[in-house]
């Protein structure tokens, strides 16, 4: 009768929509998606026209019609709500509720019941679209999540017997669903059934592995553990249960609740309940991302409010359709409340009509009555999950937040972050206007994670427990999901620094199903997001997706609201390590690896950095082929000073590969025999196969001098005198290799290794830090913060062939000192194994010459730099304080940093004594300052500083002081001054990428802050 399914599905989606307005874009959305026909309008009009029809025969044509009408630019189904099946559903769920609350066994039983019998085949079974399918889900899981409360209640009520009959065909359907599968093992084993309950988790574990290649999740396996227990505890909460004598064996979900931290927050809250005591009323209003822990807050902080009337209440996010659904819910408005005052409002409510216009009359009611018993009783009002609220409860919240100044009433209302186009951020501003303090929830510090850790491991956590807590960046429930998932064991040590933890697969799987409130659009982003790399840009997703950029603006901006991603300066990142480890898991792995192939090419066409196209081949098995050979051919001694191990993993990807094109083996050898020696690692191997396979005299004599100098480097004279004068003897080798190959034989034979001299000029001109001078070497390059040419310069030198000979015999403290450079950029830019690379490479190159031209000094600094990031300050300030040795000009540079970690580790006299050395040097008044800004705690002497380097061009510089001020701030409790200036900070190293700097300086400073309020 209603004919085509897309006139079907129009019906549902009026019909779960019944009585509001449906516009026609959101109609031709939930038919077609984003394949809707250019005919989309036309049809939508003709749907309507035949369901008018088909809903009132007796309809005229041209007659306006009351069950389908018009209206403005949609249209509005007018029916009675409950002749709905999905309504009625949703209204018996929530009697379901409402009678458990009232602890009414029977009537909730009952409720339930009559839900689960209005499911008589799939939920809108042969409509097509979105819609049909998001809603399609959507009731199947509220329809198990019905069966598991009713398993639950009968459980309790020791009708196992009669449940499982019920319980067995629906776990049958659902093998995955956990929950539901420990329901039914719990019956089983209740009915007697324990050998068969034992036999049915086998079949499930065995299911589990095959199809998702893990083992049960942790609630299930410990179900099973007590089974074959016969742990008495799972006869808890059942009369006539029969007698065990087996000692029971807590479970994880026995762990008694942990709050940790929240100071402040929580003072704010007893604050306000102390007020209402008084008779002076507030509005509070807690906001924070998914799981951050604002629901505890609320209950922690009301924990002594005895004197108080407290009424709690969360919104559904399946349940906004029901005006007032949520105040009615808080305040306990029903027919069958108790008191008789909430009936007779209940009553006048239920005679109001569904139309929009008596919505004011209800909410009026609603005020009135609050307004009432708060003068009767101080009253809290708690409404949580306020981000899917009704419209009718929020202006009720509004109203009643506009007079709680007179009135000993307290409102707290609780929501997530919410994008800038929710409704709810509109209202939150205007409460704010009115006088409700907003308090943003933040994610936990590390001390308060390391307490949370204690807490629910009931142990000190270990390295490895306290590196996997951190990728949930302070978030609690993340936090939590990744002590489940361990259940109880310690995660294995992972490779220092760096190393990625690995996350347990269970954590990953609760998370993404956390991660369900988001839009399509926007886990589409995010998906590809957690393809990139750490950082991304708008860009970069519009390339990985083949979209034009602004497109994807809006769904940048919910993700950003939501806080799951953090912006800055046009850069993106995600917020928790742990959540792109999720979305990123979410994709089937054969998908993956196509999708890093495929985005390595297209950042490479679009001109992005070497490095990030290397991170593209190396994050998956990518099969080598021909662009991979021509692209690594071209870029490899681009990407080595940048990214020193993955230049060597790609070389040894390719050379290990066997699909290498002939014309390019060779040249992967040499360079892999460069990068090598470079690295210090044993050339026999890469320089006897390349040179067995070549007939070029200049690759013979080049790896014939590079097997030469590296056994000098390990001290082999005897054999490197014996491969020079190989090369020597060959009338074949180029005169050019000639000349170096005797130089370094006649040196060898002598026993003088060949260091820089005063002839060579390799010391070079010492450039103070503060000096604005450009193209004067890497050290000045390094200090004002023009990164890139020192790695441009190292990339020149390791691909100059027999150039590379000659500046390596003749200026090895210049190599040696680039490699040094490199390192601290890389330790700056937070890449790690690519720093202790470069530091690798260092002793690679020849032995320490004179201080400050041999890479020393960059050596101890990036150490330095790397133990802070491992949170072993008192390292770091010994590799830095044994500079003060040298007394000269060129370690002023690095007193600033010394001073910092002095004064923080009370080791005042080395901070006087580098302070003194930099002031009474030449040409260092920068250096000076700052250290003396540091010293007597004067952020106006850091400021003035940042000021001069910045009109001197040094970014590096006034970066770090911008970062001083910041601190020395936030000491002396001007926060507007100290916001001010790590913003500063914040900016000039998100310019350098120097990631490891902007953590520490966003850490100094909130811990200053911290510290200041106790």
């Amino acid at each position: 009768m209603l004919g085509s399914a897309q006139r079907r599905t129009l019906l549902a989606v009026l019909a779960l929509h019944a009585n509001q307005v449906v516009t026609r874009p959101t109609l031709i959305d939930a038919i077609w998606g984003e394949e809707a026909p250019t005919s989309a309008n036309g049809s939508i009009y003709t749907y309507v026209s035949s369901l008018r029809t088909a809903l009132d025969p007796d309809r005229m044509r041209r007659e306006s019609t009351e069950v389908l009408a018009s209206s403005g630019s949609g249209y509005c189904l007018r029916v009675d709500s409950e002749s709905i099946d999905v309504v009625r559903f949703e209204n018996l769920r929530e009697r379901a509720r409402l009678c458990e609350r009232g602890r009414d066994v029977p009537g909730t039983l009952a409720a339930l019941d009559k839900a689960l019998s209005l499911f008589r085949a799939d939920p809108l079974d042969g409509l097509g679209g979105p819609f049909a399918a998001t809603q399609r889900e959507r009731l199947r899981e509220l329809r198990l999540d019905v069966i598991e409360r009713r398993a639950r209640l009968m459980l309790d009520a020791g009708e196992h017997q009669k449940l499982l009959a019920d319980l067995r065909p629906v776990a049958a359907e659902h093998p995955m669903r956990e929950g539901l599968q420990s329901l039914h093992l719990l019956a089983l084993y209740r009915c007697g059934r324990r050998q068969e309950a034992l036999k049915v988790f086998e079949g499930l574990r065995t299911e589990t592995i095959d199809e998702l290649g893990i083992e049960p999740g942790a609630d299930l396996t410990s179900r099973y553990e007590q089974i074959k227990a016969d742990d008495p505890t799972l006869w808890r909460d059942v009369t006539h249960a029969p007698r065990t004598s087996v000692a029971a064996r807590p479970t994880q979900g026995d762990r008694p609740s942990v709050f940790v931290g929240r100071g402040c927050e929580l003072a704010v809250i007893q604050t306000a309940v102390r007020g209402i005591a008084d008779g002076q009323g507030s509005s509070l209003w807690f906001e924070g991302e998914l799981g951050i822990g604002k629901s505890a807050l609320v209950s922690a902080g009301l924990e002594g409010a005895t004197e108080c009337t407290v009424a709690t209440a969360s919104a559904d996010e399946v349940g906004q359709r029901p005006p007032l659904q949520l105040i009615l819910d808080c305040l306990d408005i029903g027919m069958n409340s108790p008191e008789p005052r909430r009936r007779e409002v209940a009553r006048a409510i239920r005679q109001l009509t569904a139309d929009e216009a008596t919505v004011p009359t209800a909410v009026a009611l609603i005020v009135d009555l609050v307004t009432g018993l708060s003068q009767e009783r101080p009253m809290i009002l708690v409404a949580d999950d306020l981000q899917w609220a009704d419209p009718a409860s929020l202006e009720v919240w509004r109203l009643l937040a506009a007079r709680c100044a007179r009135l000993p009433l307290l409102l707290i209302g609780v929501s997530r972050r919410v994008s800038r186009r929710h409704r709810l951020h509109d209202i939150r501003a205007e409460l704010a206007r009115m006088g409700t303090r907003i308090e943003k929830v933040l994610p936990l510090p590390d001390e308060d994670v390391r307490d949370l850790l204690i807490g629910l491991n009931l142990t000190v956590p270990g390295p490895a427990l306290l590196a996997l807590a951190r990728t949930a960046a302070g978030n609690p429930l993340f936090v939590r999901s990744i002590v489940q998932a361990l259940d109880g064991t310690e995660p294995p040590e992972h490779g220092g620094t760096g190393a990625c933890p690995a996350i347990p697969r269970a954590a990953l799987e609760t998370l993404n199903r956390r991660l369900g409130f988001l839009s399509a659009a926007a886990s589409e982003v995010l998906r590809w997001a957690a393809l990139l790399d750490r950082f991304f840009t708008r860009g970069d997703l519009a390339i990985a997706m083949g979209r034009p950029a602004e497109e994807l603006d809006h769904v940048l901006d919910e993700v950003e609201d939501v806080g799951l991603v953090v912006r800055a300066r046009g850069r993106m990142a995600f917020k928790h390590p742990v959540v792109r480890e999720a979305l990123y898991a979410r994709t089937p792995t054969a998908i993956r690896v196509a999708l890093h192939r495929q985005l390595a090419e297209t950042l490479a066409g679009s001109g992005a950095p070497v490095e990030r196209v290397a991170s593209q081949l190396l994050s998956a098995p990518v099969p080598v082929d021909k662009w991979f050979c021509d692209w690594l051919a071209r870029e490899v001694y681009t990407l080595a000073p940048r990214a020193p191990l993955s230049s060597m993993q790609l070389l040894h990807k390719v050379n290990s590969s066997g699909t290498v094109p002939a014309a390019l083996r060779e040249e992967f050898g040499i360079a892999t025999a460069r990068l090598t020696l470079w690295l210090e690692r044993d050339l026999c191997a890469e320089v006897g196969q390349v040179a067995a396979q070549t007939k070029n005299a200049d690759v013979v004599a080049e790896m014939r001098w590079l097997l030469a100098y590296s056994r000098l480097l390990r001290g082999d004279v005897a054999q490197a005198t014996q491969v020079l004068e190989e090369a020597l003897n060959d009338t074949d080798t180029p005169p050019a290799w000639r000349t170096v190959q005797e130089a370094l034989l006649s040196r060898t034979r002598v026993g003088w290794w060949p260091v820089c001299t005063a002839d060579s000029g390799a010391a070079g001109p010492r450039i103070p830090a503060q000096r604005a001078t450009t193209g004067l070497g890497a050290t000045s390059s390094y200090w004002t913060g023009h990164w890139d040419a020192p790695l441009a310069e190292l990339t020149d030198r390791l691909s100059g062939g027999v150039t590379l000979a000659r500046q390596t015999l003749g200026r090895p403290m210049a190599l040696r000192q680039l490699s040094g450079v490199a390192a601290a950029i890389s330790a700056h830019r937070g890449k790690v194994q690519d720093a202790r690379a470069h530091l690798m490479s260092i002793w690679a190159l020849a032995p320490a010459g004179e201080f400050g031209t041999d890479g020393t000094d960059f050596m101890l600094a990036t150490n330095a730099l790397l133990a802070e990031a491992e949170d072993r300050p008192t390292v770091a300030f010994g590799l830095l304080a044994s500079m003060l040795e040298v007394e000269d000009e060129i370690v002023c540079p690095w007193m600033p940093g010394l001073v910092r970690l002095a004064v923080d580790l009370q080791e005042h006299d080395h901070a006087k004594l580098a302070t003194l050395l930099c002031e009474r040097t030449p040409g260092q008044e920068a250096a000076a300052l700052r250290c003396r800004a540091l010293l007597d705690d004067d952020p106006g002497a850091a400021l003035t500083v940042a000021a001069a380097l910045r009109s001197a061009g040094d970014r590096f510089g006034e970066a770090q002081a911008m970062e001083d001020a910041a601190v020395l701030s936030a000491k002396n409790g001007d926060e507007d001054g100290a916001g001010t200036a790590l913003h500063a900070a914040l900016s000039g190293y998100e310019d350098l990428g120097a990631v490891l700097d902007a953590r520490r300086a966003k850490r100094r400073v909130e811990t200053e802050i911290r510290r200041r309020y106790g």
